[in-house]
């Protein structure tokens, strides 16, 4: 006899067919979960597939190895990045106030997405030092979002004369990139955001040769107590 409870006639779930830019995305966001939760020797494309809910060989047709999907994955990554940096930095007229926001949004970014971190560091042990690293290379072929400001700053105030507008820059980046690994390794744990005030101050210090840098920024009290956090929550809902 057969249960009546039981839908005998009932068709199995169909298989929802999304676009295949949708479907990309969706698989980046898994492999960067994956890559960063169990990382690149042991994440294999079936795993990434699992975390994806896609069959394995749809993960194929969109990406042919596990090499390819995780520069595609740590590239969707430092997109993000750039694409915060660029909203913090068009939020403002004044240079050092535009300078502040996008070091504002540069280290909340990694406080958000540690998983990026995570990808450095997978990048440099997978694929050793004779490559430069994915980020190095998107910083440099992006520089021109960012070399203005400098140039603005450079122009508007006193700058140490044998500073050009593309060794700030440079500065600028290591100095933030390092904060971001040391807040990784301070004990006790301190967001990389935390030393945002430290760091502004002590690149001011170092690229002017006045005794107090800071007071050019004082008069712009919005520029120094404002946040982006909510322009960058309104992006991710976007």
């Amino acid at each position: 006899m057969t249960d009546p409870a039981i839908d005998t006639n009932e068709k199995p779930a169909k298989r929802v067919h999304k676009p295949a830019e949708q479907r990309q995305q969706e698989i980046i966001a898994a492999a960067v979960r994956a890559f960063a939760d169990r990382g690149y020797q042991v994440t294999d494309m079936q795993t990434i597939a699992e975390f994806a809910g896609v069959g394995k060989g749809t993960l194929y047709r969109h990406f042919p190895n596990k090499e390819e999907l995780f520069k595609s994955a740590l590239t969707h990554q430092l997109d993000i990045l750039r694409e915060r940096m660029m909203l913090a930095r068009d939020s403002y007229s004044n240079p050092l106030c535009r300078l502040y926001a996008m070091m504002h949004a540069y280290l909340e970014y990694f406080d958000t997405h540690p998983d990026t971190v995570e990808l450095f560091i997978q990048e440099r042990a997978e694929f050793g030092r004779e490559i430069t690293p994915l980020y190095f290379q998107r910083m440099h072929e992006n520089k021109s979002d960012w070399l203005f400001v400098f140039e603005d700053i450079k122009n508007s105030y006193p700058v140490r004369e044998f500073l050009s507008a593309e060794e700030m820059s440079s500065l600028c980046g290591e100095l933030l990139h390092g904060a971001v690994y040391l807040s990784m390794a301070s004990v006790p744990k301190r967001t990389s955001l935390a030393r945002l005030e430290q760091v502004f101050s002590f690149y001011l210090h170092g690229i002017m040769h006045v005794q107090n840098p800071l007071s050019f920024v004082e008069q712009f009290n919005d520029c120094l107590t404002h946040s982006i956090t909510q322009q960058t929550q309104e992006l991710e809902n976007n």
